[in-house]
């Protein structure tokens, strides 16, 4: 199952402006799968063996999907079952107007375990709730681009950008720190 053609994937290069971007998504990388770390990390460090440039990464798995993003830039990816990410649970980790500001409770997840991936070369905040994400744009009835707001806060160079798409029952959410 191709998750991420190559049409999405142009499209997530074009949104986050990071055109060295690569990105996996398999059903046999999901949770289930006894493997499913070593799978990605093998895939993952074959790619990074081969690099002659630095490279980031970030990985994310729920139950039927996984995914690995390679960068040059700080990046972070997750993904959620969507019907799993309530409101109860993206209110606990949102700051005041920020759920009321987002598309949906699992893009607003998704955002944010994004955003928290790619601030591990800056000062990456202890929770989720230590920082916002917004501005969000509609792109299509399914896509929708945000920022992080309070980049600074974090030694960020920029406020960079974001993507949050569903596809099928997954929400999946992109994040890269433009240097």
């Amino acid at each position: 199952m191709l998750i991420i053609d190559n049409h999405k994937l142009e499209s997530l290069r074009k949104h986050l402006n990071c055109p060295d971007l690569q990105v996996f998504a398999y059903a046999d990388w999901g949770s289930e799968n006894p493997d499913h770390r070593k799978l990605i990390h093998s895939h993952r460090d074959q790619i990074i063996l081969n690099s002659n440039t630095p490279l980031h990464s970030s990985i994310a798995h729920t139950q039927g999907m996984g995914v690995l993003m390679i960068s040059s830039h700080a990046i972070g990816v997750d993904v959620e079952n969507t019907h799993r990410v309530s409101e109860p649970i993206a209110k606990r980790i949102a700051k005041p107007g920020e759920y009321e500001s987002a598309p949906s409770a699992a893009s607003l997840w998704t955002a944010k375990e994004a955003c928290f991936k790619a601030l591990r070369p800056f000062r990456q905040p202890s929770v989720l709730s230590e920082f916002s994400v917004g501005d969000w744009q509609k792109i299509t009835s399914q896509y929708e681009t945000f920022t992080l707001l309070n980049y600074s806060e974090h030694q960020a160079p920029s406020a960079g950008a974001g993507v949050c798409f569903q596809e099928q029952k997954f929400s999946f959410g992109f994040y890269c720190v433009n240097l």
